[in-house]
C-alpha cells in the first residue's frame, strides 16, 4: 500500500510534467492547422497509434451500448463480472 504523501508526490510530479508539455504545445502552436493536424508533420506512427486506438474506444462504446440496448438486462453478467476482478484486485 502506498502512503499518502508519497502518492502525493507523484501526483505533483505528474501534474507538473502534464503543465510543461501543455506549455511546450501552446508555445509552439502558432496557426490553426498547427492544432488540428499537428502542422501537417506528424509520425506515420504516431498517427496510426492514434487512428487505432480513436477507432476501438469508439467501437468499444458505440458496440456496447448497441448490445445493452438489443439484449438489456442480459448484459448485467458484463458489470457483475467487472466489479468482481476490481475487488480481487
Amino acid at each position: 500500500m502506498i502512503s499518502t504523501p508519497v502518492l502525493g508526490v507523484i501526483v505533483l510530479i505528474y501534474l507538473m510534467i502534464i503543465f510543461y508539455l501543455g506549455m511546450l504545445g501552446y508555445k509552439k502552436t502558432k496557426e490553426i492547422d498547427d492544432y488540428m493536424v499537428a502542422g501537417r508533420h506528424i509520425n506515420p506512427y504516431i498517427l496510426a497509434l492514434s487512428d487505432g486506438a480513436t477507432f476501438i474506444s469508439t467501437s468499444a462504446i458505440i458496440g456496447f451500448g448497441g448490445a445493452a440496448g438489443a439484449l438489456g438486462m442480459g448484459l448485467l453478467w458484463l458489470a457483475v463480472m467487472n466489479i468482481i476482478v476490481l475487488q480481487q484486485s
